[in-house]
């Protein structure tokens, strides 16, 4: 089997805000390549730097992939760093999200070649289902709207949330963000699990501080507690809370999650295939993360392709069910998981498990 054809494009997907219902358009990328045995493959980015990741994909990653064999990721991803420049080694940014798209695509087609879902070939650990965390409480809802959106989500059925902090002054006033902390948790109860998300834009100082006053709170993780990530604060920062710090590395490649993960900068390791190079290098991060008992958890939404690696892996815990992502699954594929009692039902399907709505897909491409 030989790719034939590769090309990516990018969508504007209409949506409505959840719970205020407000009209906004979501961007993404799409990747499909083709086989000369008629299977195609598809895989995705995020709307960050689509346009960018659009043409590196077809004006350079596309014409490299043509003609070799898609079941050899691993021989792939090696030549790239050759053939195409050692920036497809050590990835970042573009380039990372790039080679997510394109890897997962060819993921997809190995499924389906092999009649088997990705997590069975990347291990198989889940078998029914893997658990998930609903991220519901973004930063644009005032007090009661988050609030009365965390009672909704947990009465139907939703037992894990995660909510955004930095809700006001960049971070500054970190008293508003534990007043939105504590009024969640008075809402849902002890028996929700609750994740609280700083967006990488905090400084070391009021993450310290909001760490601390959370702790009453029994947070499950602060996620990107400051600026980029960085490993030496969060090292400390870890030495001044007793809340868990959850986070996947700035650079995305193996070395700098290597990095993270030696240098003590996380109790939770994140992923996310879309950012760091698709399954086949954050297969490898999954197994680092294992090597020192680090729990795997997706971090950065779109769960439909990272559900594959928390399933397929020994240490895989928590997928991220993003109210947002939702919606545009609902557009973009026909009939997509969804997330019930806190769980995301994994399939029998082969490769990814999804159809992609193509006349959505031309409706929705962005020039």
């Amino acid at each position: 089997m030989k790719v034939t054809n590769v090309t990516a494009r990018c969508l504007g997907v209409p949506i409505k805000f959840p719970f205020t219902e407000t009209p906004r358009v979501e961007g993404m990328l799409v990747c499909q390549v083709e086989t000369d045995e008629g299977i195609t493959g598809h895989g995705i980015s995020r709307d960050q730097e689509r346009f960018a990741v659009r043409e590196l994909i077809n004006r350079e990653i596309g014409p490299f992939l043509a003609g070799k064999d898609p079941m050899s990721t691993e021989q792939i991803w090696n030549e790239a760093s050759w053939e195409l420049g050692q920036s497809y080694r050590v990835r970042d940014g573009v380039v990372a999200r790039a080679c997510g798209a394109v890897d997962q695509a060819l993921w997809d087609i190995k499924g389906k070649c092999l009649n088997q879902p990705i997590y069975r070939l990347l291990g198989g650990a889940s078998q029914d289902s893997v658990a998930c965390y609903t991220t519901f409480g973004f930063n644009v809802y005032n007090l009661e709207q988050l609030v009365e959106l965390a009672v909704l989500k947990v009465r139907e059925g939703h037992d894990k949330l995660k909510m955004q902090v930095v809700a006001k002054d960049r971070g500054q006033d970190v008293s508003a963000d534990v007043a939105r902390v504590k009024a969640v948790r008075e809402a849902v109860g002890d028996k929700v699990m609750l994740m609280v998300d700083g967006n990488s834009k905090m400084d070391f100082t009021h993450a310290r501080e909001l760490a601390r006053r959370m702790e009453p709170y029994n947070i499950t993780w602060f996620d990107d507690p400051v600026y980029i990530k960085d490993i030496h604060l969060m090292a400390e920062l870890r030495k001044h809370t007793t809340v868990p710090l959850a986070a996947r590395a700035h650079g995305e490649n193996v070395w700098d999650n290597r990095d993270m993960i030696m240098g003590g900068a996380v109790d939770v390791m994140q992923a996310n295939v879309l950012d760091g190079g698709g399954y086949t290098q954050y297969l490898k991060v999954a197994h680092m993360a294992e090597l020192f008992h680090l729990p795997l958890a997706n971090g950065g939404g779109w769960y439909l392709q990272n559900m594959h690696l928390i399933a397929g892996v020994a240490n895989g815990w928590l997928t991220e069910f993003h109210l947002l992502r939702e919606q545009i699954y609902d557009k973009v594929y026909h009939r997509p998981p969804v997330a019930h009692n806190g769980q995301l039902h994994l399939g029998d399907r082969p490769g990814l498990g999804l159809e992609l709505n193509q006349a959505a897909v031309e409706e929705y491409t962005e020039p």
